[in-house]
């Protein structure tokens, strides 16, 4: 019995029926894995909003944004660790010294991936993958990296320090009268690298918004996820903010206790 085999005109009537097929799988499973990115990342800020919650019960307050005794020195994610399950790496940490201390080397080389947002892809040139080795690192792996950064506050009110995680001072969130629900505690600041403080033990993570979302990626609220951020609440929620929220809106839900939670009705 004689097999009739393809014609290379049925064939390639195969390969473009498989291409077509292909260009028309690959944007839904493009967008499938941008979901699946955008759940991990807003489970991971929830994780770290859990943490501050788990601290601030008990100390009685969020942990200072940075902890500096004249100069900067290690930033409010190292205080969370214990809260993380990463009390071995805590218990390796000298609060006495700047993260970029030798004493330090060890605990802050350590990547952490509660830390990091899986979308970011935009990185900064000094920033290789998941870690930051800087000038003053040049021998070692380098410092591991983090794309949440502390609330600072907004530079559009006096003092700038309006913000929950700032410098040396532990602030309650009974001081947070602008509402737990319409004040941030922490938001995406994705891909910096060491001269824009993007270690995790880097007392510098923490910001002062100024600028619209995904306009500047030196210190301000910026991501990977198409259309916007998220950020975490004082209330322990997460939202995802679009990149066309108003500035006085953004800059209103930074601060804790300006009396400006009315402007961001509907947000």
């Amino acid at each position: 019995m004689s097999r009739r085999a393809f014609t290379l005109i049925e064939l390639l009537v195969v390969i473009a029926i498989i291409g077509t097929l292909l260009a028309l799988l690959l944007p839904a499973i493009q967008a499938v894995r941008g979901s699946a990115r955008r759940v991990q990342c807003s489970s991971r800020l929830r994780q770290i909003g859990m943490a501050l919650g788990a601290y601030h019960g008990d100390h009685g307050a969020l942990p200072p944004g940075s902890h500096r005794h004249g100069r900067i020195q290690l930033a409010w994610n190292a205080y969370l660790l214990p809260y993380l399950e990463q009390g071995p790496l805590y218990d390796k940490i000298d609060f006495d010294s700047p993260f970029i201390s030798k004493s330090n080397r060890q605990a802050t080389s350590a990547v952490i991936p509660v830390f990091l947002c899986p979308s970011t892809s935009r990185t900064a040139w000094d920033r290789d993958g998941h870690r930051i080795r800087s000038p003053r690192d040049r021998d070692g792996p380098g410092r591991g990296a983090t794309d949440y950064g502390g609330m600072f506050g907004s530079s559009f009110t006096e003092p700038l320090d309006n913000g929950v995680l700032i410098y040396d001072r532990p602030v309650r969130l009974a001081e947070v009268s602008d509402g737990l629900t319409h004040t941030i505690m922490v938001a995406e600041d994705t891909g910096r690298g060491y001269s824009w403080d993007g270690e995790w033990a880097n007392g510098g993570n923490v910001f002062a918004v100024e600028t619209t979302i995904n306009e500047t990626q030196n210190n301000e609220i910026w991501s990977d996820h198409p259309g916007g951020a998220y950020v975490l609440l004082c209330g322990g929620s997460v939202r995802f903010l679009s990149n066309t929220i108003r500035l006085e809106v953004l800059a209103a839900l930074c601060t804790r206790s300006e009396g400006d939670q009315s402007g961001t009705a509907g947000w």
